[in-house]
């Protein structure tokens, strides 16, 4: 009797010892917690599954976004360097870098990072049509990680306003109106960098577009201008 207790313990201790989750399993319950808006709370399942596989993509990406979610911005970019070191022209990871570096005011190392995912294969035309052959339970693909180039042009272009790079800055925004992305703020931002260069008309020509969507800051900065006469 004794003896078959010490065999249902050692097993049970086994058992108890293994975890049989697997690196998907820890990373479909994180997804979980991410979709009803629980970011904090998905980061330690996403840390067993990088635990578990160290180059897996999809879960060090999320990890880093939710991290950028509760402010964390050094561990993001941790997080999305460790990407770069097995995928060094990841394109939407060298953005999201530039994106975390932006938020932590590093202007010139944003722009860097925005630099190198413009030069990666990742970065697409609007017009751009990939075709991918999608096999049976087929993910994570190298496409999934593709990026718009105006996307990106947008972004780099605040942060050149923010580096006072203003012609740069205007260059890149001016794209992303093209393409009405993000149109609005694209507005703005580009408003703001020609009243920084002192060129008035364009700017409240820029401003004014804006202010018709809505946006106080373009409202006013229309405001101040007017003051300023």
């Amino acid at each position: 009797m004794l003896k078959n207790l010490i065999y249902i313990s050692i097993i049970s201790i086994f058992i108890i010892s293994c975890d049989l989750k697997t690196a998907d399993d820890y990373y479909n319950i994180a997804f979980d917690l991410e979709e009803k808006g629980e970011y904090e709370k998905a980061i330690p399942f996403l840390d067993k599954a990088i635990e578990k596989r160290p180059n897996f993509r999809p879960a060090l990406i999320n990890r880093g976004a939710d991290k950028s979610v509760i402010g964390d911005y050094i561990g993001a970019i941790e997080d999305y360097q460790k990407i770069i070191e097995f995928d060094p022209k990841n394109t939407m990871v060298l953005m999201n870098i530039g994106n975390n570096y932006k938020r932590l005011k590093q202007y010139e190392k944003s722009i860097k990072f925005y630099t190198k995912a413009l030069e990666t294969k990742g970065a697409i035309k609007s017009d751009s049509i990939y075709l991918e052959i999608n096999f049976l339970n087929e993910w994570d693909k190298d496409s999934d990680y593709y990026v718009r180039k105006h996307e990106i042009e947008y972004e780099r272009g605040i942060s050149y306003v923010y580096a006072k790079k203003y012609e740069s800055g205007i260059q890149d925004l001016e794209k992303a109106i093209k393409y009405n992305y993000e149109l609005p703020d694209a507005l703005s931002w580009t408003g703001q960098a020609y009243y920084e260069m002192k060129d008035t008309l364009n700017a409240k020509k820029f401003l004014t577009q804006a202010a018709k969507y809505g946006l106080i800051d373009a409202k006013e900065l229309l405001e101040k201008m007017e003051s300023e006469k």
